[in-house]
């Protein structure tokens, strides 16, 4: 088993040491920039077809595929509204846990990077 060796916090002068993954510490490791929602998922509309998708689709589709029924946290637009899905379309919906979600996401992420 190999041993990382550990660094210090980047903050000057601060004697702490930086977490796994960041060149700061606790203390000194930078706010995360807020995260923007679209007004959409904000509005009457939207919360009424979440909350009657959430009725039909009480569990992650992704998981239910694999055997394991895991409460759905949240219900994503398979084509994503800037790449020019429906809005509130059935069709264009899917119930995730905030695993799977995360992962659909990274993937979409990495697939727009990749084509720009």
């Amino acid at each position: 088993m190999s041993r990382s060796t550990r660094k210090y916090c980047a903050q000057f002068p601060c004697s702490n040491y930086a977490e796994h993954g960041s060149a700061y510490c606790k203390e000194h490791r930078p706010a995360r920039a807020p995260k923007e929602t679209d007004p959409f998922y904000l509005s009457p509309a939207w919360r009424k077809f979440r909350n009657w998708y959430v009725s039909i689709h009480p569990f992650c589709e992704q998981c239910e595929k694999q055997g394991l029924l895991v409460p759905v946290d949240v219900v994503d637009h398979i084509v994503e509204l800037k790449d020019g899905g429906a809005s509130l379309s059935e069709s264009n919906a899917m119930s995730l846990c905030n695993r799977c979600h995360g992962l659909k996401t990274a993937k979409e992420k990495a697939r727009r990077k990749n084509h720009q």
